[in-house]
């Protein structure tokens, strides 16, 4: 049941003319509304990584750096 072909496609399964006639009117607006949303998605993230990268972190203090001390301290 799940390998043969639907009402639409044919033996090898591929669009009938029937489909192919029905789908045209809308290839042109799935293709805008594709590029639309691909547009919006790559501004967000364009805008995020800019704006990651004007922060300033050097007022945020840094943890002192692990010494052997600490890290034998650690694994008892």
């Amino acid at each position: 049941m799940l390998n043969q072909p639907l009402k639409y496609q044919t033996q090898k399964i591929l669009f009938t003319p029937a489909l192919k006639r029905a789908r045209k009117p809308f290839v042109v607006r799935n293709a805008i509304t594709g590029m639309v949303l691909l547009g919006f998605c790559g501004a967000v993230y364009s805008y995020s990584i800019m704006a990651v990268k004007q922060d300033d972190l050097s007022d945020v203090p840094m943890p002192p750096l692990p010494t052997s001390e600490n890290l034998s301290n650690d694994k008892k």
